[in-house]
């Protein structure tokens, strides 16, 4: 049979390029390689924002989020309340997330095939695109949504694969009771070089369970078991059992760095991780994949109606990536990362900039808004840029000759 649309993966990107390619009456496959219902190694946090492709179900999202705890070794945990309707967020299970979207996208008129996983795609310029997985399956247009584990068939087709850093996590049983007591409905971030130099660490609380885990570069099974060791947390889950889930405790998965600079080719998008969307402030990437999936849908049924999906063609989803997600979002997040995890003072220019978001109405809803995406990250840098001076007036002499030069760079991306 052939298809209008093929669609490698079935996650967030995936099933919300399908669904609006789906209305548009186009014929599409999704080609999952899980089988249905499988666990995703994801911290699960969804901003609100998330909304703006679909409602969220209250059965769906496990947990409201209302506000956020950053967590550094020298003045410990640094509360705010993320208080209005755009600052919200959900904490949920991917694996619940996941099949909500998918459902929607199949009651849209998209078939799924779980359990496939392709292994060669065959781009031929006048006659479509063979998928080849279990079977053969024809297409007029393709869209890899794999994440990073797809990144052999990018290469086989001669495409850019994201840089990357891993993360380690896992899922602890705890009582909904504690969770409340002990930590809210709120998200944690743990901002420690001792712990990984180039990373983070977080607790994200859900039903009846807490998503711990650490990312970063070069992240190993020790960073893990140090952060499990964190006094903060460690009398908080000492007992606790970790779920098991496909027969394992502890999950591993890689997320990307940075956005490639061509996510597109003849007959070909590439979309969400495996385009290197995530935001590199707290890689977060469900909403970023969810965007570049609708533009990528967008651009599809439009070239469809044109019979063109050349790549001259499809280098409208390229300059729609970049107006809506790179120019007003990325770009910036990139220099928050560089001043960041470049400099050497993660955790002071985090601990200086909640001192002075404190008597600093903007500069509070700015440090918010890095959490919720309530704001563009364009603003939010533009808030921070607007007290530098602040900022290095708060970091102190030594600090501050060091803050300058990685300054200096990140002005510059």
């Amino acid at each position: 049979m052939i298809f209008d649309l093929i669609i490698i993966g079935g996650g967030p990107g995936g099933a919300t390029a399908a669904k609006i390619a789906a209305e548009h009456n186009a014929n599409v496959l999704i080609l999952e390689a899980a089988e249905e219902g499988r666990y995703k190694c994801c911290a699960g946090g969804i901003p609100i924002r998330n909304e703006e492709f679909s409602p969220i179900p209250s059965g769906v999202g496990d947990r409201e989020i209302t506000g956020g705890v950053l967590f550094t070794p020298k003045n410990g945990p640094m509360e705010f309340e993320a208080s209005g309707k755009n600052n919200k967020g959900y904490c949920m299970f991917r694996t619940d997330f996941d099949k909500f979207l998918l459902d929607i996208a199949h009651d849209a008129g998209t078939q799924i095939i779980y359990g496939d996983r392709v292994k060669r795609i065959e781009v031929a310029k006048n006659k479509g695109v063979k998928v080849i997985g279990k079977k053969e399956y024809q297409s007029k247009c393709v869209i890899i949504a794999t994440g990073l584990g797809g990144a052999q068939l990018q290469r086989s087709l001669g495409m850019e694969v994201p840089p990357m850093v891993g993360g380690i996590q896992a899922e602890f049983s705890v009582p909904e009771s504690n969770i409340d007591e002990e930590f809210g409905n709120r998200v944690w971030e743990f901002f420690d070089r001792d712990l990984i130099e180039h990373g983070i660490g977080w607790v994200f609380p859900k039903s009846q369970a807490l998503s711990i885990g650490v990312l970063g570069k070069g992240v190993k099974m020790s960073h893990f078991n140090a952060f499990l060791k964190n006094p903060f947390l460690k009398e908080k889950i000492e007992g606790r059992k970790i779920k098991t889930f496909g027969g394992r405790k502890v999950w591993a998965a890689p997320i990307p760095d940075r956005m490639i600079a061509k996510p597109y080719g003849e007959r070909v998008m590439v979309i969400g991780d495996a385009c290197g969307t995530a935001d590199p402030i707290l890689y977060e990437g469900i909403y970023q994949a969810r965007l570049s999936g609708k533009i990528a849908a967008e651009v599809f049924y439009q070239s469809w109606d044109k019979e063109d999906f050349g790549e001259s063609e499809l280098t409208r989803y390229n300059e729609l990536l970049q107006k809506h997600l790179y120019d007003e979002d990325l770009r910036y997040s990139y220099k928050f990362h560089h001043l960041l995890y470049h400099s050497g003072l993660l955790e002071r220019v985090i601990e200086a900039s909640y001192s002075m978001a404190q008597n600093d109405p903007e500069m509070m809803q700015s440090t918010i808004a890095l959490f919720t995406g309530s704001e563009t990250r364009k603003h939010s840098w533009e808030v921070m840029m607007s007290r530098k001076w602040k900022l290095v007036k708060k970091l102190g002499i030594k600090n501050s000759l060091k803050i300058f030069p990685t300054l200096f760079r990140a002005l510059q991306i």
